[in-house]
């Protein structure tokens, strides 16, 4: 054993219960080292539902002390090394890889790491777990690095290898979901609906549930001739809803009841509407208040300012370009719960006067009494008042909405979301719906049904009661808003989502499709035989030869509104969002494929029946059928080649002073 581990093997004897780990802003001691749990609220200005302390409780008493003294010097040899205190997110990670070095090495002389025979030993140990506990890669990796970093501090000499241990995890990393679109769009139609129809009744919600609150308080500390406290709690109850019955609010389709199960419904659609038409983190919406959304710039273009939070765990405030409908979300979600604020309000005061919290948690539980989502639980809130458990909210939600899956959704499911495949099924729900799951959908259909680049949005979305074209076709230039800013990680998303999007459109085009149409779709597919004939029958381009070439920019394509492909990656036309073409002349650069083809049929089918509804004789209506007409001549030309049945269209436009053939 050389000098330098026993140097620092003695470390762990000389920390004494009155060493400080984490402080106040003044410099004064926060927390000490034995304490069951360490506060961080002191050491930085954290996102407002971060959970500031690292706790102490679940770990075995015979070595937790060991525990916190290592990590104790961690923490110091980071700031003496780069002046920057540990975040609670860097020392939970320390903490949980040496819990989990300790207990299969069986010691906490972490020196015994060196021996090789026993470093064999522990190793072994560590697959056995990976498979007991299903331990995970993230927690895996966390190992390996707090090995690396006890042979740095002295501890042992042993240098970690992340590939022989990241091959003991079994279970692959599953990416968020994106949402298929048949899916997606009944989702957002049903949380549209609830904001559009609870917002006029908000400030209704908040005094009705306010009486509630004031009902149960009064029947609470009514005297009970019962001693037994769950009999008294069970006639509070009782006589509560009692007199829940007489009170009448004039909210439609609204039932108060303690628990909020009604106001968590509405408040669970306000936070999805938000999230599905911004993109942003749930800690990033959990920081947005009622005054959160802007109009910004001399085009009064809708925004929403928060807290991002990938800032090195610095809060940094940052805008995000949004739909007029979040303005109408977060004041439904804000002013349905200010009594609930006031209640939160005064405890916060209560216990800042009592001393029973420190000055920096009195100021974190302000900053989240700003926010438009609060606990509306109160008998079940955590420490916090923001909001919590949004994913089983979110999956309740889209349950009791009766959302399922049809097989177009499940094919788009796996095709999404390959990692998880055969995880929904026909009738069935989504497997799990987080908050990041609407991040990761977000970029998808910004990507997928846009027009490919992160300078445009351009999508439609068909809602019955709200039109948010406007919002997806917009053709805003987000790089050219002075005022508007689009954090870093989700345009990283984005990019990967566009070239995903390129990879899959190019094998669909290459190797699943028989037949090809369009100019550039025609020049695709006399380039095929030759290729395949050199290749011996197999893929044209395999996935991974495609996206070399896509991220190289050799390959590059565009799905326009209309669900075609263009390869020109500057493409900027509109063909296919309405009716009529809006070019004089096919896109040169257009590929049809055989499930195009079959989208443009029932599309013609359907035009076909509109304008023989509308081709009365009304001269009024010439020259939408004339242009009716061009569209379904033109769409039975871009289909004539992939063998579908279908009768041409021949009917003549009535009452027309000339009849233009097409």
């Amino acid at each position: 054993m050389t000098k330098k581990i026993v140097k620092a093997l003695a470390f762990l004897h000389q920390a004494g219960p009155d060493q400080a780990v984490t402080f106040h802003p003044d410099g004064t001691a926060l927390s000490y080292v034995f304490d069951e749990t360490w506060d961080f609220s002191g050491h930085a200005e954290y996102k407002v539902n971060y959970r500031t302390v690292v706790s102490f409780t679940k770990i075995n008493i015979s070595y937790r002390k060991e525990i916190q003294v290592t990590l104790l010097h961690f923490m110091q040899q980071r700031y003496k090394q780069e002046s920057e205190r540990a975040t609670v997110a860097i020392v939970e990670s320390w903490k949980q890889g040496l819990v989990n070095i300790r207990e299969a090495l069986g010691s906490s002389d972490w020196a015994m790491l060196s021996d090789d025979r026993l470093y064999r030993r522990f190793k072994h140990k560590i697959k056995q777990n990976v498979v007991s506990k299903n331990l995970s890669q993230t927690l895996v990796d966390s190992i390996v690095r707090v090995i690396n970093t006890l042979r740095v501090l002295g501890f042992c000499n042993r240098i970690a290898r992340g590939k022989e241990f990241r091959a003991m995890v079994i279970r692959e990393k599953e990416q968020y979901i994106a949402i298929p679109i048949g899916m997606y769009q009944p989702i957002l139609a049903q949380a549209l609906a609830v904001v559009e129809k609870y917002h006029p009744y908000r400030h209704t919600i908040n005094h009705a549930m306010a009486k509630a609150e004031q009902i149960y308080q009064r029947e609470l500390n009514r005297k009970c001739s019962r001693k037994d406290n769950s009999s008294k709690l069970g006639a509070v109850s009782a006589r509560f809803q009692r007199e829940i019955k007489k009170f009448s609010h004039g909210v439609p389709n609204f039932s108060i009841t303690r628990n909020g199960t009604e106001l968590n419904r509405i408040i669970s659609a306000c936070a999805l509407t938000v999230l599905a038409f911004s993109g942003v983190r749930l800690s990033e919406l959990l920081s947005m208040s009622k005054s959160s959304y802007r109009e910004t710039g001399a085009k009064r273009i809708p925004t929403l300012v928060g807290e991002e939070t990938k800032r090195l765990g610095h809060v940094v405030h940052e805008s995000w370009q949004t739909h007029p409908v979040a303005k109408d979300a977060l004041e439904l979600a804000y002013d349905a719960t200010q009594y609930l604020r006031d209640m939160y309000h005064a405890e916060n005061e209560a216990n800042f006067q009592s001393g029973t919290i420190t000055n920096e948690k009195y100021a974190m539980y302000k900053r989240q009494l700003s926010s438009a989502f609060l606990a509306v639980k109160t008998t079940m809130r955590s420490s916090a008042y923001v909001a919590s458990g949004m994913s089983k909210k979110f999956t309740d939600l889209i349950e009791f909405w009766g959302i399922t899956a049809k097989q177009a959704d499940i094919e788009e499911f796996d095709r999404l979301n390959p990692a998880r495949h055969d995880q929904m099924k026909v009738g069935g729900t989504l497997p799990k719906m987080s908050p990041h799951d609407f991040r990761r959908s977000f970029a998808v259909f910004f990507k997928r049904y846009g027009f490919g680049s992160s300078a445009t949005i351009k999508f439609q979305y068909k809602h019955g009661n709200i039109q948010m074209s406007d919002y997806y076709a917009n053709n805003a230039k987000l790089q050219a808003m002075e005022d508007v800013l689009m954090d870093r990680d989700l345009l990283h998303l984005m990019n990967e989502e566009a070239i995903n999007m390129g990879v899959d459109a190019y094998y669909e085009i290459y190797n699943e499709s028989e037949h090809l149409g369009g100019a550039a779709g025609e020049r695709i597919a006399k380039d095929k035989f030759e290729r395949l004939s050199e290749r011996g029958g197999q893929a044209y381009f395999t996935r991974e030869e495609i996206e070399v070439l896509v991220r190289n920019g050799t390959l590059s394509i565009v799905r326009l509104p209309s669900g075609l492909y263009c390869t020109n990656k500057d493409c900027s036309r509109i063909s296919g969002i309405g009716e009529f073409s809006t070019g004089k002349k096919p896109c040169e650069h257009i590929v049809i494929t055989d499930k195009q083809a079959k989208q443009i049929l029932k599309k013609t089918k359907r035009l076909i029946k509109k304008f023989r509804a509308l081709n009365t004789g009304d001269k009024m209506n010439n020259s939408i059928l004339i242009a009716l007409k061009q569209k379904i001549k033109n769409n039975e030309k871009d289909i004539e080649k992939f063998n579908l049945a279908f009768e041409p269209f021949s009917d003549k436009v009535k009452g027309a002073i000339k009849i233009v053939e097409v």
